[in-house]
């Protein structure tokens, strides 16, 4: 199994939302079989391992018994919506740089499509540190810009002459030069770089990131730390998908490798269509 441990410097959240109450299905869909397991114990494994603090949130004590034994963290509840759901698990994300959101209704979601979700996250959280170095970069160049110009106002006579040669007047050596000249050819590199990659109206912004399918996005999705008080205090009845589309312009995508990964269980035909699709596909057609 594709782990996200590797290389990895950010710690990772997980909320499984489980509070579904089935209104189209009949009854709990959560717990209704694909091959032999339920619909959330698929979800359960397909997140096993993948993260530092993993948590499912939901109101139905069968599903609560069963992820207990899968090894997930559990949060059983009665609150009534779906923003009290998302609030529960986010009480459980303290120390968390990112928070990911998978349905507990999307039985066929792989676990490499949810670890290229985090490594997304990893990529951004690398991209600011060097932005965050290049930029450090500057403001020691502009010093000793600055230094050469204060020596260079305050110099009298011949020793004037002296001072304006910069660095060397002041016995920085030739290293610290090559160091400036370095730092500013790397700044320009590393800003040039970001430009091309990002569209966000804010640099240095981490991003929302969602799976999606022939450009279609759907959950699961990951929100890096500053969403986080707004994922807290959701308009009543709403979900993640209210912040993602208040953010629009900090989303990105992740294609998946097939639309079924994405597909969410919410009547009985749902459930056939799936059974029918594993019948046909066999193993393959389960996530691995």
């Amino acid at each position: 199994m594709p782990h996200a441990a590797d290389n990895r410097t950010l710690k990772h959240g997980c909320i499984v939302m489980a509070s579904g109450v089935g209104a189209r299905f009949g009854g709990n869909k959560l717990m209704a079989e694909l091959c032999g397991a339920p619909l959330v114990g698929h979800v359960a494994r397909a997140t096993d391992g993948l993260f530092s603090r993993r948590v499912v949130v939901t109101c139905h004590a069968d599903v609560a018994a069963l992820c207990e034994t899968l090894g997930a963290q559990v949060i059983l509840h009665d609150e009534p919506c779906r923003n009290d759901t998302v609030r529960l698990g986010m009480e459980a994300m303290d120390g968390c740089d990112t928070v990911t959101f998978v349905q507990g209704d999307q039985p066929l979601i792989r676990p490499a499509s949810i670890v290229a979700l985090l490594r997304a996250a990893e990529r951004d959280a690398a991209g600011a540190a060097r932005r965050n170095a290049a930029e450090r970069g500057v403001a020691n160049v502009m010093g000793c810009d600055a230094v050469g110009a204060a020596l260079g106002d305050t110099a009298e006579g011949g020793v004037a002459e002296d001072y304006a040669m910069g660095l060397d007047a002041v016995e920085c050596d030739v290293d610290a030069a090559a160091w400036c000249d370095a730092a500013e050819s790397d700044v320009a590199g590393a800003v040039k770089h970001d430009a091309a990659r990002r569209n966000a109206a804010e640099s240095g912004v981490a991003r929302i990131w969602r799976t999606s399918f022939d450009g279609v996005p759907g959950a699961p999705v990951l929100f890096p730390s500053w969403a986080f008080d707004e994922l807290r205090s959701l308009p009543r009845g709403k979900g993640g998908g209210f912040v993602a589309k208040a953010h629009a312009e900090c989303v990105r995508t992740i294609e998946v490798s097939s639309e079924w990964e994405l597909f969410d269980v919410d009547t009985r035909d749902d459930l056939e269509q799936l059974q029918t699709h594993v019948a046909r596909c066999g193993s393959a057609g389960l996530p691995r």
